[in-house]
C-alpha cells in the first residue's frame, strides 16, 4: 500500500478546502508540517510537478483537491472529504484500507448501561443490565430518564426503595470513562423531548451540583426529615465544599430548599448508599 495521510494532514485539507469555498485558490507555504506531508504526497500521485517541495508558495484550487479525494478512494486511503470523527471503525475499513486508530467512534462511545425493568430469562440466564447503543433504544416508549450516579448502586438497585410517579422508567449508569459519553449523547437527546429527567446519586457537593447544572428536573432523595436524621458532616468530603457556595446561590423549588440548606448550612451530606432502607421520591429541584 502506498503511504497515506495522517489525520494531520486529513484535518488540514479539511480546512483548506472549506477556505477554498470563498477563495477559489490560496498559495500555500510547503515548509510547514501538514502541507509539506500534503504536497509530497501530491508529488507521489503526479497530482503536482515534482519541483513543488522547492516552491516558496504552492497553489491549491478546488479543482485540485477534487483530484485528491478521487486518488484517495481509488488507493483505499482515508479521504479528507469523509466525516472520519462519525464512523466506527468497521465503517471506515469498507471505504477505507488505511487504520486510524484515533480517528472515529470509539467501540463505547453511543452506548449506555441500561437496566431492564422487567428481567428476562433465556437459554438459562438472567438478564437484567445490557450494553446497548442509545440510539437504537425507542425513547418515545419510556416515561422518565433515571440515570444512577454510582455503578455499585446501579447494579443493586433493588436494595432501595423507589417511588416513581412512572410506568415506564428509563434507568441506565452515569458512566465513568467508558459510559460516560453514551450517557451525555441520551440525556441531550431525551431532554429535547422534553421528558421528566430524575437523578440519583449521592447526597453531596458535587452529586447536588451535577443534578442542578446538567438538566434534572428531580433529584431522587428521602422525606427531608429521614434524610436530616441520617445526614453527616462525615459524609461531606472537605474535597465537596468547593461546589457548595454556587449551589447556595442557584434558585431552586420550595421542596428542594431544606435540602439546599441542610447540605450548605450545616454542611451535612449522605451517601448514596446509606439511602437503603428509605423510602425514596424525586424532589423537585426547579421550578414552582
Amino acid at each position: 500500500m502506498q503511504s497515506a495521510l495522517g489525520l494531520q494532514a486529513l484535518s488540514w485539507l479539511r480546512q483548506l478546502e472549506q477556505r477554498l469555498k470563498g477563495s477559489g485558490s490560496e498559495a500555500v507555504n510547503p515548509g510547514k508540517k501538514a502541507a509539506a506531508q500534503v504536497v509530497h504526497w501530491c508529488i507521489e500521485q503526479e497530482l503536482l510537478p515534482a519541483h513543488s517541495a522547492n516552491l516558496p508558495k504552492v497553489r491549491f484550487d478546488l479543482a485540485l483537491l477534487t483530484a485528491i479525494a478521487t486518488a484517495q478512494h481509488q488507493l483505499g486511503q482515508a479521504c479528507f472529504r469523509d466525516n472520519l470523527a462519525a464512523q466506527s471503525r468497521l465503517a471506515a475499513a469498507k471505504v477505507s484500507q488505511q487504520e486510524l486508530k484515533s480517528a472515529g467512534l470509539k467501540p463505547r462511545q453511543q452506548r449506555v448501561l441500561l437496566r431492564l425493568n422487567q428481567p428476562t430469562q433465556q437459554a438459562g440466564l438472567h438478564t437484567e443490565f445490557i450494553d446497548t447503543d442509545w440510539q437504537q433504544l425507542p425513547l418515545d416508549q419510556f416515561d422518565t430518564l433515571l440515570v444512577v450516579e454510582n455503578l455499585d448502586c446501579f447494579y443493586q438497585l433493588a436494595q432501595f426503595t423507589i417511588e416513581l410517579p412512572y410506568q415506564q422508567p428509563l434507568v441506565i449508569y452515569r458512566g465513568d470513562r467508558l459510559y460516560s459519553q453514551g450517557c451525555k449523547a441520551l440525556k441531550t437527546a431525551w431532554l429535547n423531548l422534553q421528558k421528566p429527567t430524575i437523578y440519583f446519586g449521592d447526597f453531596d457537593g458535587k452529586g447536588v451540583s451535577i443534578a442542578l447544572n446538567e438538566g434534572y428536573q428531580a433529584m431522587l432523595l428521602p422525606a427531608f426529615v429521614e434524610l436530616q436524621q441520617q445526614a453527616s458532616a462525615a459524609m461531606l468530603p472537605d474535597a465537596q465544599l468547593k461546589y457548595l457556595a454556587a449551589i447556595e446561590q442557584r434558585p431552586t423549588c420550595p421542596a428542594f430548599q431544606p435540602y439546599q440548606q441542610l447540605l450548605c448550612q450545616q454542611l451535612k451530606g449522605l451517601r448514596q448508599q446509606q439511602m437503603q432502607g428509605m423510602v425514596l421520591d424525586p424532589i423537585r429541584l426547579i421550578g414552582a
